[in-house]
């Protein structure tokens, strides 16, 4: 017959339950085991160069290049300047005061100051349309929960 433990679980179902975990824990080591063996693989294989010319649009004149490289490599480079021009171009123009690290560094440091302020007072206008917005929108929740005043009763005179 049926025997039935302290746990409420007959003999049987006891048996079910245990061989569907060793199946779901094997079922886990299986892929677990899978996925570091596609890692391996993959890392084992040499990166292939793409030869896929269809993925960008290249314009190569050159009809016998087949990468950009081998027409940007032909191209030769202009002549260079005489020596001579270049200090007699800069006799015409006023020299440039020389600007230092330390110099950089404190107009960086200046314009960095600026755009912080510049930050902090969009924010603190902002801060204020934001709180002028919640202040006129509780005073008109107010004004709309506030039961209107009843005029006064006909043949009465004002009071003074």
């Amino acid at each position: 017959m049926m025997a039935i433990h302290a746990d409420g679980l007959s003999e049987a179902r006891r048996a079910v339950i245990m061989r569907a975990g060793v199946i779901s824990a094997a079922l886990v080591l299986l892929c677990l085991f899978a996925e570091s063996a596609a890692a391996q693989q993959q890392q084992q294989q040499p990166q292939e160069k793409s030869d896929d010319l269809d993925v960008t649009m290249q314009i190569i004149v050159d009809p016998d290049a087949k990468l950009p490289d081998e027409v940007v490599r032909r191209i030769p480079l202009p002549a260079r300047k005489p020596a001579e021009s270049a200090p007699a171009a800069a006799r015409d123009q006023p020299a440039k005061p020389e600007t230092t690290g330390n110099d950089r560094s404190s107009e960086a440091s200046e314009h960095g100051r600026e755009s912080s302020q510049a930050a902090q007072e969009r924010a603190r206008e902002a801060a204020e349309q934001r709180e002028a917005a919640r202040r006129a929108a509780a005073e008109e929740r107010r004004r709309e929960r506030e039961p209107p005043k009843p005029p006064d009763p006909p043949g009465r005179p004002p009071r003074s």
